[in-house]
């Protein structure tokens, strides 16, 4: 029902927010699924490329990974297989077989250990921490050598999300809202005192399937960003029209005479709420109906 409602949302609001969004403002959406590092072993510069090969089925950040790297100075590649779990694992096998391995086994390494092999040429092992670059070690042939990647994050399945301003700045929504993306912009509004950007978001709960509202329908609301008149944020605002973590559900729309205005009834906790969106000013409000609601016993209002 929820997927029906978002779909049946975007189809018809795709026409009628065009209007109300400045063109010299726009959101570029790069979902990463491969990454490519700089880094060094033993001292030695090295390039390492890996992609995603499988889902954990238990966490989207936990996944099997398939790549190589090489010594700058050769430029040879060399194979890497191995899991992320927020950390590297990474093997270079001297066999077909030693890599198939890896890419049948379920990555369930969440609450448990990832698995570990023995009959590796190689054995990368990269932790990440909290600065502008991870540090590891590597196996091979008995000894152990320092590996160093000059990136702040190992993850290779970054949702970012580029919003691009009409004086040339850009913002990277997955650091200044969340790391789960799913954000649209929907309005836009500047006067002399301040700017602002309404978004529609729809996104995961948890990244852990099996964790609090990890199998829940999507998070979906509304967000605004407000700025001053030289693009830098001032202000941030978020309304929930459905969302498992915050008790939330959408209910119905409420129909309006004008096509600027979009109104949705929204249940949180035992409160009908009725959420107002003002596309030609880019703002949302909120008013509180009736207390003491059950859902259960009123299906629709008015």
């Amino acid at each position: 029902m929820k997927k029906m409602i978002t779909f049946c949302f975007l189809l018809g609001s795709i026409f009628l927010f065009a209007q109300f969004i400045d063109p010299k403002i726009s959101l570029q959406k790069d979902w990463q699924t491969s990454a490519t590092f700089k880094g060094k072993v033993a001292g030695q510069p090295i390039t390492m490329y890996l992609e995603y090969l499988g889902h954990s089925g238990w966490h989207d950040k936990v996944f099997t990974v398939k790549g190589w790297y090489y010594y700058d100075k050769y430029k040879q590649k060399i194979p890497l297989m191995g899991f992320y779990n927020g950390n590297l694992m990474l093997y270079n096998f001297d066999s077909e077989q030693g890599f198939k391995q890896i890419s049948d086994e379920e990555s369930f390494c969440w609450t448990s250990p990832c698995p570990e092999f023995s009959n590796y040429n190689e054995f990368l092992q990269i932790s990440q921490g909290s600065g502008k670059s991870q540090n590891g070690k590597m196996k091979h042939n008995g000894k152990q050598y320092r590996i160093q990647i000059f990136k702040d994050d190992l993850d290779i399945t970054l949702r970012n999300e580029w919003l691009n301003l009409p004086n040339g700045k850009k913002y990277n929504l997955r650091r200044v809202l969340d790391e789960y993306g799913g954000n649209e912009i929907i309005s836009t509004f500047e006067d002399k005192k301040e700017n602002r950007i309404l978004f529609y978001f729809e996104r995961d709960s948890n990244f852990n399937k099996q964790g609090f509202c990890g199998a829940s329908e999507p998070e979906t609301g509304y967000r605004i960003l407000t700025f001053d008149k030289h693009w830098k944020i001032r202000k941030f605002q978020v309304y929930s029209t459905n969302s498992c973590l915050a008790n939330v559900f959408y209910h119905k729309e409420y129909k309006t005479k004008y096509d600027f205005v979009k109104a949705f009834f929204v249940v949180y906790e035992n409160t009908l709420n009725l959420l107002v969106l003002n596309l030609k000013n880019a703002t949302f409000s909120s008013t509180v109906m009736r207390y003491n609601y059950d859902p259960s016993q009123h299906m629709w209002v008015w």
